[in-house]
């Protein structure tokens, strides 16, 4: 019989359960202006062939969104009511809001993906204004939110998900808030926002990112709700 934990993914001391799971490195990363030190697998793909299945870990990887999002959210303005980040995954975007002083729920459903968001948190000094925590988009907890400012880079890898996800942004966004949704540019994302202008203003702008394989179009989206 596996013993139950004796904690939740994402709880405080992150930090040292991974680094006795998993050897890891660390990438200094400068987003916004803010620098940034994330834990990485130092053998990431033994990591994915050890989980098995389709259930890719697209959470391992610092995407071009991220960075996007990232500078958006260094330009929050200071607030006392919390950013919430949906799919965090390392939690780039979250953690440099928090950096800039804004308090913080990091959230995903992936037990693993919670560890290392909190252990990022952990490592730049930022625990005390971050809160990580299990969010099923399908069931989300009726006592969570609602956020006049959400986040969200690349959610939006699996059409199947999008009624779930336009569902769970008209639950936890505030009446007045604002939903800031950033992915590379794929034709099929244009589904999730056919969905979502039935329930949300949207608004689109796009950047381009250069890197070492060339040229990459990030798009961010902001949604409101609509008004009756």
């Amino acid at each position: 019989m596996t013993p139950t934990p004796l904690f939740a993914p994402g709880e405080p001391g992150a930090l040292a359960r991974l680094r006795a799971r998993f050897t890891l490195t660390q990438d200094q990363v400068d987003l916004a202006g803010v620098s940034l030190k994330l834990p990485e697998l130092a053998d990431p793909l033994a990591y994915i062939e050890s989980r098995g299945g389709d259930d890719l870990p697209y959470w391992t990887k610092l995407w071009p969104a991220a960075l996007v999002l990232a500078g958006l959210a260094a330009q929050l303005p200071p607030a006392a009511e919390p950013v919430l980040e949906l799919g965090a995954g390392l939690g780039a975007p979250g953690l440099v809001a928090a950096a800039k002083g804004r308090r913080v729920v990091l959230s995903d459903l992936d037990g693993d993906a919670l560890e290392f968001a909190r252990a990022a948190a952990e490592m730049n000094g930022l625990a005390e204004l971050v809160t990580v925590t299990a969010l099923d988009w399908s069931a989300p907890d009726p006592g969570l939110g609602p956020f006049r400012t959400i986040l969200g880079a690349e959610i939006l890898y699996q059409p199947a998900i999008y009624p779930v996800l336009v569902e769970v942004l008209a639950q936890l966004l505030a009446a007045d808030g604002t939903a800031f949704i950033s992915h590379e540019e794929r034709p099929f994302a244009i589904g999730f926002f056919d969905l979502a202008r039935e329930r949300f203003l949207v608004r689109r702008t796009q950047r381009k990112l250069r890197g070492p394989e060339g040229e990459t179009m990030v798009h961010l989206y902001a949604l409101t709700h609509r008004r009756e």
